[in-house]
Parts: C-alpha cells; sequence; structure tokens
C-alpha cells in the first residue's frame, strides 16, 4: 500500500493552523496601527510592529505580513505605483532587521531606538530609489531631498513607538508562544 503525500497528520495540520493564525493577527495588528495613524504623514507605528514581527518571528513572517499590509492598507488608503515602492522599502527593512534576530535581546532599547530611526531614512531612500525610473534618474536628487521630511517623521516616529512597543511585542509574542505550545 502506497502512502498518500497530500495526507497531513493532526498535528501538521494544527501547526499550520496556529501559522496562518499568527500571520492573520499579526497582519492585523500591522493595518490597525497603520490606519489608525493615517492623519499623521508618515508617523504610524507599521515600521516598528514589522521590526518586533521579524526579530521575534523570523524574516519570512515578517515579509509576509508587510506584504498582506501594505496590499490590505492601501486598500483604504489608496494603491498605485508607490504600492510595490512600500512592498520593496519593507522588504529591504526586514532583511536588513533579520540581522539582529538572534541577538536582539541583548541589544539595549536605546539603540534599537536609533536603529529604528534609521530604518525611516533607509525606507525612504529604497522607496525614491525604486520610484527613480518613473520620473527619471535626472530629477532622483531633488525627489528625495523633497521627501526627506517624510522621512524624517518616519524616523521620529519609529523612535518613539519603540519604547512603547517593543517590550510589550515580545512579552506578548513569548506568552502565546508558550500557550500554544
Amino acid at each position: 500500500m502506497s502512502s498518500n503525500p497530500h495526507k497531513h497528520t493532526r498535528a501538521q495540520i494544527k501547526h499550520k493552523t496556529r501559522t496562518l493564525t499568527r500571520i492573520a493577527l499579526l497582519t492585523a495588528l500591522v493595518s490597525v496601527g497603520r490606519l489608525s495613524f493615517s492623519f499623521l504623514p508618515n508617523v504610524q507605528p507599521m515600521t516598528v510592529l514589522l521590526l518586533c514581527i521579524t526579530l521575534y518571528f523570523g524574516w519570512k513572517v515578517g515579509m509576509l505580513v508587510a506584504l498582506l499590509s501594505v496590499v490590505l492598507t492601501n486598500m483604504f488608503l489608496g494603491m498605485g505605483p508607490w504600492t510595490v515602492a512600500q512592498i520593496g522599502g519593507y522588504a529591504v527593512l526586514i532583511l536588513l532587521s533579520s540581522l539582529l534576530e538572534d541577538d536582539h535581546d541583548t541589544v539595549p532599547i536605546p539603540l534599537l531606538q536609533l536603529y529604528a530611526a534609521f530604518l525611516g531614512i533607509i525606507y525612504g531612500l529604497v522607496l525614491s530609489l525604486i520610484q527613480a525610473p518613473l520620473f527619471g534618474w535626472s530629477i532622483f536628487i531633488p525627489y528625495y531631498l523633497a521627501g526627506l521630511s517624510f522621512d524624517l517623521l518616519h524616523a521620529f516616529g519609529n523612535f518613539a513607538f519603540l519604547p512603547l512597543l517593543y517590550p510589550v511585542c515580545m512579552r506578548v509574542f513569548q506568552l502565546t508562544d508558550k500557550k500554544s505550545g
């Protein structure tokens, strides 16, 4: 008798269900965070929440939550060519942050704050680089400089949100991991 390759054990189904539920809940958290603060230009907890998710759950979960959150929130805030740039920007931030994955709990909060602020600046640079071909490379520098004030707001928001959200997120993630076994 041959075994069915599509047959899953209860444990595998339970694990996949938990993973899917976790991704859905994290996407909802990030999306609500972004939409709740959308009245403030570039000051939203999205980047810090994605940083926390990436540091705790890894880059794959961080990347998936970022992709889903950008698409979902842009359905409300406006979808356009910038959506691709936003996804690319968050992909770069998540890949950079994954380098801290194993050591994040030893990094002091003030250093993580500076890192989160740095991510706000990098995000704006990456968005400008991705969108530059649409407008022409000859105007890249003026285009980037025109958006720099928004990047600084993003950096300020990340700096402010990190000490509030990082300890809470890490504690909640640890507690839910313990509960789910």
